[in-house]
Formats: C-alpha cells, structure tokens, sequence
C-alpha cells in the first residue's frame, strides 16, 4: 500500500551506528532461522564453524557485544520488548542498567523504537479515512472499518484499510504451507503487453470513479504473488505515474536473486528509499541464498519475515490452517471466559474495497473479519461479479454501490447483527460481544426491545420499526435514529444486500 506512515528512520543514525546497525538486524535475523545457533549462542558454544558462516554474511562484531547465554536472555527480552513498543521509560532500572553495557543492544534498541513509531504513530484509531468522490463508497468504508476495529480490536485499528487491491494473475504458484487465504493454484497470468491499456484504463476508471488519492490507496496483490507477473515491475511503475503512489510488496519469492535486485532497485532511490520489498523467508535454506547474495547493508530496509514452520511467530489460524476458536463465538465463552489480551490475531486481511482481478477480469467487494467456519480467509465477501473489458468495468462497480452500499439499512431487508456479535440482554439495555471488545448500550426503555427484535434476525427494517412503534409506543424519529447509528458504528449485518 501507498506509505501512509512513512518516515526516515536511519536519519536518526550516524554512518558507523549504520553500519553496525545492519549487522545487528542481520544477526537477528539468522538466530530467529537457525535454531542450531540460536542454542550455540545461548550456551556460549559457538563452533568455529559457525563463526565463520556470520562473518561470510558480513556480521563482523564479536559476540560479546550482545547479551547472549541463558542468565541474561531474561533481561535481554525484557528491554527488546519495551524498546519495539518504544516504552523502554517504563523498564525497571536494573533492565535499564543491564542495557546500559551493551552499546550496540541500545543502536538496536533505537531502531525498533522508530519502527515502531513508523508502524504504528499514526494509528490511533481517530483518524478518518481519506474521502472519494462517492458519498455511498465512503460511508460503507467507514461502516467496514469501524466494523473491523470492533471484531479484530488491536490489530483493526493498525490496520490502513486500502481501498483496492489489483491482481495481476490468478492463483499462486508458491502455495505458503500457512496462508490464510489458501490460495488456488496459478492458473492465469495477465498479459500486460496485450492488456496494458485495459489495465491503466480501468485504474483510470477508479481514479474518475472516486478520486486519485483513494484510488492510489492500494496493493498491487493481495491473494497472488506478485513474481507470478513477469511485468510486475512494470505495473508498479505505471501505477505511480498515474497515481503519484509508491506501492509495496511482498513477495515469498526470495531465490530469485534477479528479481529481488529488480525491486530493490525500483525502491532503493538516490532521493529517497522506501521500506519495501517485504522477504517472507521459507526455510534456512532460502535465508542462506539471501544472505550471501546481499550485503547486510543493501537489506538494511528491507523486512525479511521469517515464516518457517519452527518460528515462534504464530499464524493466523484461517485459510489452510484454519481451526476451531475455542467457543470464541460462544455465548458463554464469551461473557465468562474470555480473556481480551490473549485473542488472537484473527485475520491477515486488510483492504476494505475492491479486490481488481486483471487475469479472471473480476470484482470482489470485501473487508476483513474474524477468521471462522464461514469466513475461513478472514474477510468478508459482500459482492462478486465480473467484467467483460474495461468499457465494461465502471458499471460492474455501480451496480454493486447501488446494491451493497445503502445510506441507511433497506427497508426490505431483515435487520440483524454482524455475524460474530453475541447479543445478551442487561438490565439497562444490552451488550454486543465480539471476539475482541464488550459494547454497552444503555437506556432500557429504548434498547430492550430493540436488541431483542434485531438478535432475532426475522424483521425487516420497516416492519422492526412498525413493531416497536405500535406494540411498544416509541418515538419513531428517535427508535430510527438509533437504528441508524448501529448501523454507521458498523454493527448491522450487510452481507445479502449485495444478493
């Protein structure tokens, strides 16, 4: 996506702490992908071997400069910690103290603090989506991401919900043993010599549709892999000159050491270097090749995400690891069980938007949700549809704004809550649960019935209102004003409006 939060962090550095800086993150970066010397470094029996394997990648300091065995790891961990999530204030004084000996823990430090910043400065969870052109468009996005904050909690409001995704083949040749949107097999690739000018004409579409700035807010994949498309490249350079964006990408693709120097070149600029492309590291074996054909300073931007079967990091459990949640939508577990600071991740998604397959020539509307039996990917489909060619294409999205982006709920449809919300009666009105958060609503005169009647799912909006108005008295005018803020907070059901 487009680099929202974009900041220069290796600014803060001198040339030498550069330097070592590089060499930390690469040492870093092998201990979290070779456990036979993450457990040498720890016993402080590392094989001459070994050595000379780190220095051939070019971590040349001693490793005394780190804390390394078992009695220190505790502490170690504990200012790492706070130093990523740039709290390292609250440290105790004598993990303060303990960091103080190692200068070269504390360059570290610094450069997780940044990061983190640049992550994650920005997402306060006030900020309001960038505005299109299209009033319907904007207010569904703002439901969805509202939505997203309440189902997902933490890692919803880090999310910058881009509002396209363009793929440029269909299908992955890689098959990640851990992706979460269990991608089929690659059975197409777009032809960007023949279909160059239907690609920049359909972004063109989206840019007079709802705006260049919203229509730059983008991925340039999404559930593909951007090396299936010979002209990827080419593509990311045609988007920015149409847009002015400057597009990520990640890529599982990292032996093909051309490639990896093609986008490297594409993102390392004289004026400027952005943070991208993004490694996912398979196996030791690909690190090795990584490793011995960059220097630590060539990658000193570049994320390499280590996504081994052995890694600590977990994995979203959806798509073709998907699993049980433990009763996570169950009433009980909910409101007796749950623990908020252990909820897992839930999902990988994050457009909230349209998902532009160039090869099938499709559109899929959707946003992310809570990985489950229903919604196995993590995220929800509101539409899908195909388009016969760029002609085509604009009225492809205008039937699916007419028929899935309403200002208010249909009068015709049934009215129920989000899919994930367990609904339980209080004595003051009710509460919404969802795998993340609590909602309160108060005011038992208003909300009992209310709550009661959309739980239920079996009313239609005008026949809710009908009922509440003449079986329990209410005020119409204030009983759809509460309506409609359930429904802009993101907590109404809208998946059929697109049927």
């Amino acid at each position: 996506m487009a680099n929202h939060h974009d900041m220069d962090i290796f600014s803060h550095f001198t040339a030498a702490e550069l330097k070592q800086l590089a060499q930390a993150k690469r040492y870093f970066e092998r201990l979290q992908c070779d456990s036979e010397l993450a457990t040498a470094v720890s016993h402080r029996s590392v094989t001459d071997g070994q050595l000379a394997r780190l220095r051939k990648i070019g971590v040349m300091f001693e490793l005394a400069e780190l804390p390394s065995d078992s009695d220190n790891q505790h502490n170690m961990a504990l200012y790492i910690f706070a130093a990523s999530k740039n709290v390292e204030e609250k440290l105790d004084e004598v993990v303060k103290q303990f960091a103080d000996k190692y200068p070269l823990l504390k360059i570290w430090g610094r450069y997780l603090a940044l990061m983190y910043q640049k992550h994650f400065g920005g997402a306060d969870g006030k900020k309001e989506p960038t505005a299109s052109s299209n009033a319907a468009f904007d207010a569904w996005r703002k439901r969805r991401i509202a939505a997203t904050k309440s189902e997902l909690g933490f890692f919803g409001s880090q999310i910058d919900h881009p509002a396209f995704a363009y793929e440029l083949s269909e299908g992955c040749s890689v098959g990640c043993w851990f992706c979460s949107f269990a991608t089929d097999k690659l059975s197409a690739v777009f032809d960007y010599d023949t279909g160059r000018d239907e690609a920049l004409r359909i972004l063109g579409h989206c840019i007079d549709m709802f705006g260049k700035e919203i229509a730059g807010n983008a991925l340039p994949y999404y559930r593909t892999e951007p090396h299936d498309n010979p002209d990827y490249i080419e593509f990311l350079q045609d988007f920015e000159k149409k847009t002015g964006e400057v597009l990520c990408t990640s890529t599982a693709v990292c032996g093909d050491i051309a490639w990896i120097r093609r986008l490297l070149a594409y993102y390392q600029r004289e004026d400027k270097t952005y943070h991208w492309p993004r490694l996912s590291i398979l196996s030791l074996a690909m690190m090795d090749k990584v490793h011995d054909a960059f220097t630590p300073d060539e990658l000193l931007s570049i994320e390499l995400l280590v996504q081994s079967k052995d890694h600590f990091r977990p994995k979203v459990t959806g798509g073709r690891i998907l699993a049980e949640h433990d009763g996570l939508r169950d009433s009980e577990h909910f409101f007796d069980k749950r623990n908020v600071g252990m909820v897992p991740q839930g999902s990988i998604a994050c457009v909230s938007g349209f998902d532009i397959n160039l090869a099938s020539r499709s559109v899929m509307l959707f946003s992310p949700c809570y990985v489950s039996a229903k919604w196995p990917y993590g995220f929800r489909v509101f539409a899908l549809e195909k388009y016969e060619d760029a002609e085509h294409f604009p009225q492809v999205l205008n039937n699916i704004i007419e028929r899935c982006m309403p200002l208010s709920p249909p009068g015709e449809r049934k009215i129920k809550f989000r899919d994930d919300i367990v609904f339980r009666p209080t004595e003051e009105g009710f509460d919404l649960a969802t795998p993340n958060q609590l909602h309160h609503f108060k005011g038992k005169q208003k909300c009992e019935p209310l709550g009661e009647l959309i739980n239920e799912g079996d009313h239609t909006y005008d026949q809710l209102v009908a009922h509440l108005v003449q079986r329990h008295k209410k005020n119409p005018i204030i009983l759809r004003m509460a309506i409609q803020q359930l429904f802009n907070d993101g907590f109404l059901d809208e998946v059929d409006y697109g049927d």
